[in-house]
């Protein structure tokens, strides 16, 4: 598997420098998710037989107007090294690149019902403090936990669900 983090690391150092850091990430998911939904787009510069300079021209039409001018010329770049077609493996790059940064991690949280704000600004909260990190909560509902609460970190695992409950027990009982 090819890294992009090389590409990814060179946009944010710059980003980092102008203060664009945000804009810049928000920016090239945009343009990300462009190529990707547009079939034809994503076709056309992913071919290998479409001369570059075809591609350059696709790029300014669609991009130059919209863009942050250094954005505008890393797709540039990326065209020349025939990597656009993986803008949205580039893009995620960045976006990790920043989370690294910025100590940002994101926790996946999963409950057997709806957690409402109150609920999940409090868990949020207190899964900070423990880990001593800015956190972004992905928040999925799975009746099939029964109930509780189960909560996914790069270095923590907390399953307080009904389901984990039951299989412990059931463990305890067949030792």
């Amino acid at each position: 598997m090819v890294d992009y983090t090389p590409y990814a690391e060179a946009l944010f150092e710059l980003a980092q420098d102008s203060k664009q850091e945000i804009t810049w990430m928000s920016e090239l998911k945009q343009v990300a998710q462009v190529i990707t939904s547009v079939s034809e787009l994503s076709q056309i510069l992913a071919h290998p037989s479409i001369p570059r300079v075809k591609k350059k021209e696709i790029i300014q039409t669609a991009f130059e107007s919209e863009l942050d001018t250094t954005v505008f010329r890393f797709l540039l770049v990326l065209n020349e090294h025939n990597e656009l077609s993986h803008l949205d493996k580039i893009s995620d790059a960045y976006e990790a690149c920043y989370r690294k940064r910025h100590r940002i991690e994101i926790v996946k949280v999963t409950s057997a019902s709806k957690l409402d704000e109150d609920q999940l600004s409090r868990l949020k909260e207190m899964l900070e403090k423990k880990l001593n990190k800015t956190l972004e909560l992905e928040v999925q509902v799975d009746p099939s936990l029964i109930a509780g609460i189960k909560v996914q970190a790069s270095d923590l695992v907390m399953d307080n669900t009904l389901v984990a409950k039951i299989n412990a027990m059931k463990e305890a009982i067949n030792r």
